[in-house]
């Protein structure tokens, strides 16, 4: 709270470390999954999520810290809170999808 703001700027980048540091060619990757999904099955709803998560991405590199106001921020950190749990349990998912996988593998 009464840290200066490059230090504030510094723990954000921080706190962000890789959704920052996602390169072009991994947005092209992320647009081509969607791309996909769309021509294998029109109706497949999956393709939202790729396009959201390009959407915030963009968002980041576009929105500058004296667009954030209080509210907005604390409307944000809810969601995100939400949000992070949805991606946790994809990744739990995952996770134990490589784990049944590496049993097969025995």
């Amino acid at each position: 709270m009464r840290g200066s703001q490059n230090a504030l700027r510094a723990r954000v980048r921080e706190l962000l470390g890789e959704a920052t540091g996602v390169s072009s060619s991994e947005m092209t990757a992320v647009v081509q999954k969607a791309d996909e999904l769309l021509e294998v099955d029109p109706g497949d709803e999956r393709h939202f999520f790729y396009e959201e998560m390009k959407r915030l991405f963009y968002a980041m590199r576009q929105i500058e810290p004296e667009d954030l106001d209080d509210a907005g921020l604390e409307a944000f950190m809810r969601a995100s809170d939400e949000l992070s749990n949805v991606l946790y349990g994809f990744e739990m998912k995952r996770r134990q999808r490589e784990k049944g996988a590496r049993k097969l593998q025995i």
